[in-house]
């Protein structure tokens, strides 16, 4: 070891420890090196410091050294440490990102530093930049961090790709790191690492699984926060925690979660800040360094707070309901008491039952290491943007040389020679690349260079989509494109604490139209796009867990051994779905209710996913698309216009397992998220621009390449193909049933499953009182126009004004027929009023609409105010305000317009669809 290493090795922290040795000791004999262990091992200078070692011992020229890190974030933090390390040994090291400015970028170029900090992206950058190739010759070691956050996505397709064109022109070794994962030998290999190095020492850690229950004390919080007592006894149990144990991080699982918890304990006037990826920099910094300096007590973050960000010693964590994934686990409670031989702390709050179990069985596989594996992921889109590059770099290469550098990445291992020629047929359509067939030669055209930076990173552009309430005629927030894309028409949503019905999706416009629902049943809340997937070997074993409650409770004792957790708070917990229909590893359970069909399954997200699929599919078939659809890891939720038979919906599930990819390929083919893949695989191919808007796109790709990247990217991000197949193949065998059962209520976890998922929005369910009363204030917010059908006068108001008005006659002319109408109504009446007056024919249209101006003023004369309201409310004309005025008085009113309007969003675009049929075919009679 160089005499400069050894004295600031001493400075920084004595010694090297067991796994920063042995990371030396082979990095130094030349080998490829991947370091698995936990958060606060010095997994960093396990990685850096033999390399700096080797710049000072040979005299590397610059650039040595290339440091990828996935999260510019992480650069921040990683500089300063590094920057100290460089100081101390007289190396440079610098950052270059996106955000680096353009003079840093130019003074790096005259004169590069010896190790440089970049993002994946950059290194698409850099490899394209002349006056930087002859410093990158140099490179001896490139060193990967968090390389789990990589494998499974394709950011790190597209990194070994350029790890493979870097080879090119330089010979290096890899390092990589990351926290333990299920499938290290396969990381390894994607990696191209020689060996592993672990830590000769068993990370320890305690977890304990909670489900609070209410005290007396409790209801006076609820009272201050405005929450249930449940939400008060979670709020109280959680700062108990944290009072107990010092500096404190709460993970919930998405930044929106965040958010409310933070505003709940600061309105409670807890010492507490948020940190997560939407806030800005300068938030986030300061953020962290008050918990750092003791200002606060608690940081509430998402994932951006798993990685290595120094933050000071945290004594504790708290995962805020399941953390949904082991791995996820391990890495949050791993930030607690991180050094080598102490023992992480860590708790999680549970809100439900489901949540609870789940979390159960989480502590427990983290406990026994049964981690989850990354699953790698190619893309011949990605392949797409490296052939461009690779001429970028080379100006003219034989059509088969990016085929076999490609093929020496461990992604594109299997590529065959048919695909990567479709890929250049995608390339020379697009006029990007231009083949030679008498010189064998593949070279670049015009297009090209602006096709490849636009396209550098393959995170698709978060786009926000405008959603414009129908009602109102106003744009009332946007979305997200990534939550967007998995929404489908008739689907409710929840966005600012009120539900939101999807009219129509409007791909070019990037508009969502919606109409608000007044339901947050089935309501998926704008959050969810961020949710982590439960996987099928989780799912799996809460279904095993419950199945032993049943049959054995001391069994199901000894298959949490080691978790902390109540057994009084386990037999409560049970005893809510004791008597009830619920799911096991044997069985599934086919609930129906009269608006709602949910199938109990154990499978996770992904396999439920593609299942949710296959049974809507075969409903559409026989039904039509009168159903929406949504996945979760222990259910499947339909939402129905009519009670449907359970035992139809069984029959559906026995699929043979050799059908279930071309039947869920069919179903995906026509759902919105299929379309929006779709749009950004072409745009990384090349065959479309980047801002390109395409209504037909699944139309315009059908049967190329294209449209297989596109499944193939659904398969593995959203829909488990063969787990699902595994699950045919059960039934078949037998190793699986099904229950069916018929309800006039949905049972607890049916309710949980159909309802919305974050607990913060209302502080209770709404009674029957405060529905009525909450429409009815609505409906005297709305604006109509009062308009005479003898004269034309016509003024617009509010419902609420005309209250408390004698509507007998009009001012005008003395008429007792006033009617109220739409504003868009009332114009089209005043119009054809005109020809009337005038002895002008009408034409069919005109007449339908006088017709339905008269008979609405018929309405006002015959019933006063409570016509006013019937005509107020949406998707109510004369003719329906006629029949309801008929039968009902009072609040029963109000609730037959609450209903008739519900119905009548669920049914509207037939409306629409149907009324512009009948327009065109009166525009080509007359």
């Amino acid at each position: 070891m160089h005499p400069l290493l050894r004295k600031a090795i001493r400075e920084r922290f004595g010694r090297l420890n067991r796994l920063q040795q042995d990371s030396f000791r082979e990095v130094s004999s030349g080998k490829s090196v991947l370091i698995i262990a936990p958060t606060g091992s010095g997994k960093t200078e396990a990685a850096v410091l033999p390399v700096f070692n080797e710049i000072l011992e040979e005299g590397l020229k610059p650039i040595s050294a290339l440091y990828i890190a996935p999260l510019k974030a992480l650069n921040r933090d990683l500089l300063e440490r590094l920057e100290w390390w460089g100081r101390k040994l007289g190396i440079t090291v610098e950052v270059r990102h996106g955000d680096t400015s353009a003079h840093r970028k130019a003074k790096q170029t005259k004169n590069p530093p010896q190790m440089l900090i970049i993002t994946p992206e950059t290194l698409g950058v850099i490899l394209t930049v002349k006056s930087l190739r002859k410093h990158l010759e140099n490179v001896k070691f490139v060193i990967v961090d968090e390389i789990a956050e990589l494998v499974d996505n394709k950011r790190g397709s597209q990194l070994l790709l350029n790890l493979e064109r870097l080879a090119e022109i330089a010979d290096f070794k890899r390092i990589g790191m990351t926290a333990t994962v299920g499938n290290e030998e396969e990381v390894r290999d994607w990696l191209k690492a020689e060996t592993i190095v672990k830590p000769n020492w068993k990370k320890s850690y305690r977890f304990h699984v909670l489900y609070p229950k209410p005290k007396e004390e409790d209801k006076e919080l609820a009272e201050k926060l405005s929450v249930s007592p449940e939400i008060a006894s979670r709020l109280r149990v959680l700062w108990e925690i944290v009072e107990k144990h010092g500096k404190a991080l709460i993970f919930t699982n998405t930044r929106q979660f965040a958010e409310v918890l933070a505003h709940r304990l600061k309105a409670w006037g807890k010492p507490v800040e948020v940190h997560h990826g939407s806030l800005s920099k300068e938030a986030r910094v300061r953020a962290e360094k008050a918990l750092k300096e003791g200002k606060i007590k608690a940081l509430i973050c998402t994932s951006s707070m798993e990685l290595g960000i120094d933050i000071g010693d945290v004594d504790v964590v708290i995962q805020y309901m399941s953390p949904r994934q082991v791995n996820r686990l391990v890495q949050r409670v791993g930030r607690a008491k991180h050094r080598i031989g102490e023992v992480s702390e860590g708790y999680i709050i549970a809100t439900n039952v489901e949540d609870y179990l789940q979390s159960l069985v989480i502590a427990k596989r983290a406990l026994e290491g049964r981690f989850e594996a990354v699953e790698p992921i190619g893309g011949l889109d990605v392949l797409a943007h490296f052939v461009v590059g690779l001429l970028i770099e080379y100006k003219r290469l034989p059509r088969e040389r990016p085929y076999e550098i490609a093929k020496r990445a461990y992604v594109y291992r299997d590529l065959s020679w048919s695909d990567y020629l479709d890929v250049l047929r995608v390339l020379e359509d697009a006029r990007l690349v231009g083949y030679d067939e008498e010189s064998n030669l593949l070279y670049l055209r015009r297009g090209a260079f602006q096709y490849y930076y636009e396209n550098l990173s393959t995170i698709p552009d978060e786009v926000s989509w405008r959603v414009f309430d129908a009602k109102s005629g106003h744009v009332i927030g946007r979305l997200d494109e990534s939550f967007v894309m998995d929404l489908e028409e008739g689907m409710e949503f929840v966005m600012n604490g009120r539900s939101w019905i999807v009219l129509k999706i409007d791909d070019e416009a990037r508009l969502l139209k919606v109409r608000e629902s007044r339901s947050l049943e089935s309501a998926i809340p704008s959050w969810e796009g961020e949710m982590i997937p439960v996987p099928f070997g989780v799912a799996f074993d809460v279904g095993r867990l419950r199945r032993e409650l049943v049959f054995d409770f001391n069994k199901a004792l000894d298959l949490l051994e080691g978790v902390e957790f109540s057994e009084e708070e386990l037999r409560r917990a049970f005893e809510e779905i004791r008597d009830e229909p619920f799911p096991t590893d044997r069985d599934i359970v086919v609930e129906s209710t009269p608006k709602a069909l949910v199938i109990h399954a154990d499978f996770g997200s992904r396999a439920n996913e593609a299942i949710g699929r296959i049974v809507h599919s075969l409903l559409i078939l026989r039904y039509g698309r009168v159903f929406s659809v949504r996945s979760q890891g222990h259910a499947i939720v339909f939402k129905t216009p009519f009670q449907l038979n359970p035992e139809e919906v069984k029959r559906y599930l026995y699929q043979e397992p050799g059908r279930v990819e071309l039947i869920v390929s069919r179903a995906l083919r026509d759902s919105h998220a299929y379309r929006w893949r779709m749009l950004n695989v072409a745009k990384r191919f090349g065959a479309l621009r980047r801002d390109a808007r395409i209504r037909k796109v699944e139309r315009l790709f059908e049967g190329t390449v294209i449209e297989r990247e596109t499944l193939n990217e659904l398969y593995h991000d959203k829909v488990d193909v063969k787990k699902a197949e595994l699950v045919m193949e059960l039934l078949k065998a037998g190793s699986l049933r099904v229950k069916t059962v018929l309800r006039k209520e949905p049972s607890t976890l049916a309710r949980l499953n159909m309802t919305v998922s974050g607990e913060f929005l209302l502080s209770g369910v709404l009674e029957r009182d405060e529905l009525i009363e909450l429409f009815k204030k609505r409906l005297l917010e709305h604006e109509v126009v009062l308009v005479c059908t003898n004269c034309g006068w016509h003024s617009k108001t509010k419902v609420a004004r005309l209250q408390n008005i004698k509507l007998r006659q009009c001012p005008r002319c003395g008429s007792k027929m006033l009617a109220v109408a739409h504003p868009i109504d009332a114009e089209e009446f005043l119009s054809v009023l005109e020809k009337v007056r005038h002895g002008k024919p009408l034409e069919r249209k005109e007449e339908r609409i006088y017709r339905k101006i008269l008979k609405a003023a018929d309405l006002v004369d015959t019933y006063g105010f409570e016509a006013v309201l019937a005509l107020a409310s949406y998707g109510t004309g004369p003719d329906t305000a006629a029949r309801l005025l008929a039968q009902y008085r009072g609040d029963a009113l109000i609730l037959a317009l609450m209903e008739r309007e519900k119905q009548f969003i669920r049914t509207r675009r037939f409306w629409v669809e149907r009324k512009e049929k009948e327009d065109t075919e009166n525009g080509s009679a007359s």
